[in-house]
């Protein structure tokens, strides 16, 4: 080691040099005795955190993936905007924010001598039941209540016929988007054809004294968002996807991408929904703020079905045919006014 030795009026200062250096190369000696000595762990650190989440609601967190060292490691959270908003623990409890908005969670593993890992997730905390998170659908004043669950859901009179103004969401059968149980409460659930008819009674799916619409259910809609004039089911409904669309917000931004050819009139309040579609038995989503697909009850033939769908950027409400098992979508009740 060599000193270096500074000339000075005062006594003594190269000596206090020279200590100092001493200090500091002995100390980044140590530090680096101590990185070579810290090992990694083994495994990916990860956590399960939905895209979207209710307001003040339990949700469990739970942290997984390091597979070496077995034991002794430490998980510290930082959950900022929940309830606790830190906390210690390989699984915790805690109560999803009050405010809407996007909030981030981050989950760290520590145990001495190895180095340190850590995730971070954000989610989006929605409350539907408040106009400051979702806005824009229209409901009139009367509703059936779903005895087999409770759920409200409202229906307005259109022609000779009562329709749900929104998407069944029965927890039975069906999933909901990318298996998020907060957006169920926005856009309902996907349901496969085979799903939505199974149930005994001509109910389907829907509530007692309700069923899954047949293509003559749809052909009445045609007729009365047509102005009285009839349309048959393999028409592209010219127009008539725009007439039912709703410009509706998720917490202030809007769910439909934004078209010129869609004015999104929403007649009779039908408030059509861009909630997608699933594939491969209900284990791909696709399609969430492009389209709005729901099924008929009617056949097309042994293995496909038909169903209406309505795409953002045009006005129309066309048809097509999917497979029974295979395909997943919105379901809208249907009764006659008179049953």
């Amino acid at each position: 080691m060599k000193t270096l030795y500074i000339m000075s009026k005062f006594p003594g200062l190269f000596i206090s040099i020279t200590v100092s250096l001493l200090i500091v190369l002995i100390a980044g000696c140590k530090k680096d005795d101590e990185e070579e000595t810290s090992e990694s762990m083994v495994g990916i650190l990860n956590f399960e955190l939905p895209e979207y989440l209710l307001s003040g609601t339990q949700y469990n967190l739970s942290g997984e993936g390091i597979t070496f060292p077995a034991t002794g490691i430490t998980y510290k959270w930082s959950t900022s905007g929940f309830a606790p908003d830190s906390a210690t623990g390989q699984s915790i409890t805690v109560i999803t924010p009050l405010e809407i908005g996007n909030f981030t969670v981050t989950l760290s593993a520590q145990l001495d001598g190895y180095y340190s890992k850590s995730i971070s997730r954000t989610t989006t905390i929605i409350k539907p039941s408040s106009p400051e998170s979702f806005s824009g659908v229209v409901y009139g004043n009367d509703y059936i209540t779903d005895p087999r669950d409770g759920k409200h859901y409202y229906f307005s009179e259109i022609g000779d016929l009562l329709w749900f103004s929104s998407n069944l969401n029965w927890e039975g059968s069906g999933r909901p988007y990318k298996n998020i149980s907060a957006l169920s409460h926005i856009f309902g659930r996907l349901y496969s054809w085979q799903e939505a008819t199974a149930t005994t009674g001509g109910n389907g799916v829907c509530p007692p004294g309700w069923r899954v619409p047949t293509n003559l259910d749809w052909e009445n809609l045609a007729k009365y968002l047509n102005g009285g004039v009839s349309l048959p089911f393999d028409d592209p409904w010219r127009g008539l996807g725009s007439k039912i669309t709703v410009e509706a917000k998720l917490n202030g931004v809007n769910m439909w991408k934004y078209s010129p050819s869609n004015n999104k009139e929403n007649l009779f309040n039908w408030n059509a929904l861009p909630g997608g579609n699933a594939t491969g038995i209900l284990s791909s989503f696709i399609n969430l703020n492009n389209y709005g697909m729901w099924w008929s009850s009617t056949q097309a033939d042994a293995g496909n079905a038909h169903y209406r769908y309505i795409f953002f950027d045009s006005s129309d409400f066309s048809y097509n045919i999917a497979n029974k098992t295979y395909f997943g979508a919105s379901v809208r009740c249907v009764r006659g006014v008179n049953q």
